[in-house]
C-alpha cells in the first residue's frame, strides 16, 4: 500500500523554471496533506537554496512546510562539512555559492581547492572548466556533482544541457568519477526514506525524468511514476530496458490516485 509520496518539482509540479505550477498540482498536493500521506519534494535544483525554493512554490501557491523539502544542495553542504574540506570551486550560480558559504565552505576562484562543486551553472565557459580541471588533476580535489541530469526546462521552456553533461566533461578530462550527492544516488534516497520513516515498497517515486529520478529509485524497490508534463514525451522509454521502465505512466500528477 503507497502511503508516501517522493515527487520531483521541475516538470512534475511546475512546468520548468518559470516555477509556473502544473495544472491541478497545488489541488493534488493538498488533497494528499488532507489524506494524511507522508510526502517529500525531493529536488535537485542548484539554483536557490532550500529556504528560497520553499518560498518560491509557497508564493506559487503549495502548502509546504520545511518538512516537506529535501534538497542535493543541503546533502551537499552537509557532505562537504562532514569531509572537513574547507575550500571549494564552484560550477555554479551565486544562489549556490552563497549557501556553501554560509555553511562555512571558502569559495575561491582559482585551483588551490579541494572540491570542485558542480551545479547548474548558466554562465559557464572556457576559462571556468580549466580552473575546475587543474583543480582536480593538479591538486588532486574531489569531483562533487550536486546531481547527474542530462538536461533540463529553462525558464523559456526550452530544453538545455543539465548539470551531468558538465560533470562527465569533467569526468572525461580528469579521471576521476563524480560523487553524486541528489537523485538518483541511492544513499540520497535512503536518508530520505529513513527521514519519513517508511519502506521502499510503501512510497512511490513521481518524476518527469525516468533516465535518472526513476531508475534510481527502482533501484531501491520504490515504485516510479513517469509524468509527461516536463521534459520528456513517452519514446524516451525505449532506452530503457524492461526492468528500469517506469511502474506507470501518467499524462501529470493530478491524473495519480492518492
Amino acid at each position: 500500500m503507497i502511503n508516501c509520496f517522493l515527487i520531483d518539482i521541475e516538470g512534475t509540479i511546475v512546468k520548468d523554471k518559470s516555477y509556473a505550477p502544473v495544472e491541478g498540482a497545488v489541488e493534488w498536493l493538498q488533497r494528499v496533506k488532507t489524506f494524511g500521506k507522508k510526502f517529500s519534494l525531493v529536488s535537485n535544483n542548484t539554483t536557490h537554496s532550500p529556504e528560497e525554493l520553499l518560498s518560491l512554490l509557497r508564493n506559487k501557491g503549495f502548502d509546504l512546510g520545511e518538512e516537506n523539502l529535501d534538497t542535493c544542495m543541503k546533502v551537499t553542504g552537509e557532505w562537504l562539512k562532514k569531509k572537513r574540506l574547507k575550500s571549494c570551486f564552484v560550477l555554479g550560480n551565486e544562489a549556490l555559492k552563497s549557501y556553501l558559504g554560509k555553511e562555512r565552505i571558502k569559495i575561491r576562484e582559482d585551483s588551490s581547492v579541494q572540491a570542485v562543486v558542480v551545479g547548474l551553472d548558466e554562465e559557464l565557459n572556457f576559462q571556468k572548466l580549466k580552473i575546475a580541471t587543474r583543480a582536480l588533476v593538479e591538486n588532486d580535489a574531489y569531483l562533487v556533482a550536486l546531481h547527474s541530469n542530462k538536461v533540463y526546462k529553462d525558464s523559456k521552456g526550452e530544453i538545455a544541457p543539465s548539470v551531468g553533461a558538465v560533470v562527465k566533461a569533467l569526468e572525461y578530462t580528469s579521471g576521476k568519477r563524480g560523487l553524486i550527492m541528489g537523485k538518483p544516488s541511492k544513499d540520497f534516497y535512503r536518508n530520505v526514506l529513513r527521514r519519513l520513516e517508511t519502506k521502499p515498497e510503501n512510497c512511490l517515486m513521481i518524476s518527469d525524468d525516468p533516465l535518472s529520478d526513476l531508475v534510481g529509485a527502482k533501484k531501491l524497490k520504490i515504485k516510479t511514476a513517469f509524468v509527461l508534463s516536463g521534459k520528456y514525451d513517452e519514446s524516451i522509454l525505449k532506452y530503457l530496458d524492461k526492468k528500469n521502465k517506469p511502474d506507470y505512466v501518467y499524462k501529470s500528477i493530478a491524473e495519480i490516485k492518492i
